[in-house]
């Protein structure tokens, strides 16, 4: 971790921290607003600040997952990254398009099992340099670039998948609109996204407040509920074949709660493992091994995982609700 958190200089590292912040010091619309207006660079800060702690204390691969007894948590990410290709029932050759991709931790996988080309999308240009870093496979690509303005002619791909990405869209309806647009006419858009339940109260201060903790924390204009994912959808033109929150016997939350100590990953989101990492990045920052920002960087992802934690605990939050639609072979 010492190496990865020192790639950037402590300007860079702090103006972004900064400009972040920015996005949500006051409540109210008129920050709403700005985060919508700005999301480009609300993104692009956050995911260059967080990637590199994602990827010590996650993996490769920056999602959540169903989880079912007797299965660890690796083995429910990846159980949770194949299941879209066996649902697309993708074959070799097929062109496919991860919007949101990461460093591509998922992308490697589903093309190893399907032998299809993967193209991973992402708009931080931090995540493509550390996805070349880690190695790309031959049937895959990176492209920089934004989901809202997607760099492809018309019918270019087989299929889309998003994996916990779509909810950066400051507008699901006009990023839908550019996933038909790209897909080949019986094309299939698949994927988990992050949404308010039916269980939010918009009048309860309670949930509000926990609203804010995960959109704070994780770079989100503001989240949406899942009828109004599955109403932005059709809006655009897609058939909706399915669409529900996953059943899971374990609860998604619990690494963020330091369920074991016993796994590598799993001490490092212990109560211990967090206060170790804390303490060791401000040793870190304050001997110069590490950008000034960095702290505060921790500081914001704290925050995420109170939010995340409350948003799980009252049942008011999913971060895999799943989705299956697809592009009509003719116009309706």
């Amino acid at each position: 971790m010492e190496k990865s958190i020192t790639k950037r200089s402590n300007e860079e590292v702090l103006k972004q921290v900064n400009e972040y912040k920015s996005f949500y010091d006051t409540d109210g619309k008129e920050t709403t607003t700005k985060r919508k207006d700005n999301y480009t660079d609300l993104v692009v800060d956050y995911y260059s600040l967080a990637t590199d702690f994602y990827e010590y204390g996650w993996g490769r691969s920056f999602h959540f997952a169903n989880r079912f007894k007797g299965e660890t948590l690796q083995e429910s990410i990846q159980r949770h990254e194949s299941y879209l290709a066996l649902r697309l029932n993708l074959k070799a050759g097929q062109k496919v398009l991860d919007i949101g991709c990461g460093i591509g931790g998922p992308l490697r996988r589903i093309a190893n099992l399907s032998g299809g080309h993967i193209t991973g999308l992402t708009i931080s240009n931090y995540q493509i340099q550390r996805a070349k870093a880690i190695g790309i496979p031959a049937n895959c690509s990176f492209v920089q670039g934004d989901f809202m303005k997607i760099p492809f002619e018309d019918s270019t791909f087989d299929h889309t998948y998003v994996i916990e990405a779509v909810c950066h869209a400051p507008d699901k309806a006009k990023c839908f609109s550019e996933v038909f647009r790209i897909l080949k006419p019986g094309g299939y858009f698949i994927g988990y996204d992050w949404c308010l339940t039916d269980s939010f109260d918009q009048q309860n201060p309670q949930h509000i407040e926990t609203k804010k903790l995960i959109e704070e924390g994780n770079a989100l204009p503001e989240l949406r509920t899942m009828k109004e994912l599955v109403s932005d959808l059709r809006s655009v033109g897609f058939m909706i074949e399915e669409a529900d929150i996953l059943k899971s016997e374990v609860l998604w939350y619990l690494p963020l709660k330091g369920e074991s100590i016993l796994s590598i990953n799993g001490f490092r989101s212990s109560n211990i493992g967090r206060w170790l990492t804390k303490n060791s990045v401000w040793l870190m920052e304050k001997s110069g091994f590490a950008a000034k920002g960095s702290l505060d960087t921790l500081g914001v992802l704290e925050k995420a995982a109170q939010g995340l934690i409350r948003g799980g605990e009252s049942e008011i939050f999913t971060p895999y609700f799943f989705f299956l639609a697809q592009r009509p072979h003719q116009k309706a």
